[in-house]
């Protein structure tokens, strides 16, 4: 049922966007003109003439067919934004097929073709991590063939440049505690790409700034552990060491200065001590007035 409404819509979008349907002909008549164009390399009006076929199209089983002939169409004539939502659809409706493989795969490419800089929005970086991860997945056969694995390195890649730009800005605006959380996602998260070491010691640096060693260095040793060679491994514990440095000379310094107002302290408090201490001495009244007391 789901199947007989969706090729109704199909139907229906059809007709709304054709300049002129003929009724006359059957599916087959415009599926093989397609076909003859598509192998001449005319994909844009191959289309046109599956979009026809589909609106034709007798079955469900022949309709998905032809959907895909046209999203294959859109897709090598370069109107990737045409070829993705019909290739989706297709992917609703008939994803036990065996079809679907290329399906998947070419609307990851068709997102893929369409990634933009990383100081832009990055939806479409992400739909074609999504589907590449999927073929990964589900199709390891296709892997080598589209250079699948390439790919998702150099999205991931994009998607944790993204990530690194808004923690610049956070600190640009002055906002440690946002800018922390967005190198923490990179280190999380992207652990595989050349961002990871500079995230881990950004991480490191904002968490000493707080005095919070023993997270920073726990993400030191994360680092060690993941990747021992990273040339930000050296960077991270010499920014660990320098700090331990520095706590070690405040504490020395404080405990100078209170050694030496605690001397100051009791030289101060000494002389009072020992005029208290002093044996007082005590005249003799009695002695000193006999003489007077016998004139």
């Amino acid at each position: 049922m789901a199947r007989v409404l969706y090729i109704i819509l199909i139907i229906a979008a059809l007709y709304g966007c054709a300049k002129e349907v003929e009724l006359d002909k059957p599916a087959t008549y415009y599926e093989e003109m397609g076909d003859a164009l598509a192998s001449e390399g005319k994909y844009a009006k191959a289309a046109e003439r599956y979009e026809q076929a589909l609106v034709r199209a007798e079955s469900p089983e022949y309709a998905a067919t032809i959907q895909l002939a046209l999203a294959d169409s859109y897709f090598l004539a370069g109107k990737y934004i045409d070829a993705i939502p019909v290739y989706e659809v297709y992917l609703e409706v008939y994803q036990g097929w065996e079809s679907a493989k290329l399906a998947t795969v070419r609307v990851g490419l068709a997102y893929f073709n369409l990634v933009r800089y990383a100081s832009q929005d990055q939806t479409n970086t992400e739909r074609a991590l999504f589907y590449l991860e999927e073929v990964k997945n589900k199709y390891p056969d296709l892997v080598e063939e589209y250079d699948v694995d390439l790919r998702i390195y150099l999205l991931r890649e994009r998607l944790a440049k993204k990530e690194m730009q808004i923690a610049f800005y956070y600190a640009r605006i002055l906002q440690p505690e946002s800018e922390l959380l967005r190198y923490k996602y990179v280190v999380s998260h992207y652990s595989d790409t050349k961002y990871y070491g500079k995230a881990v010691y950004k991480v490191v640096k904002l968490l000493l700034k707080k005095d919070e060693l023993n997270e920073a260095e726990y993400y030191l040793l994360k680092l060690i552990s993941d990747d021992k060679e990273n040339k930000y491994v050296a960077k991270t514990q010499k920014l660990i060491d320098k700090y331990k440095e520095k706590k070690e000379k405040e504490r020395l310094k404080a405990l100078k200065e209170g050694k030496t107002e605690k001397a100051d302290e009791n030289t101060a408090a000494k002389p009072a001590e020992e005029k208290q201490e002093q044996p007082v001495q005590i005249e003799d009244n009695n002695t000193q007035a006999a003489p007077e007391e016998m004139n």
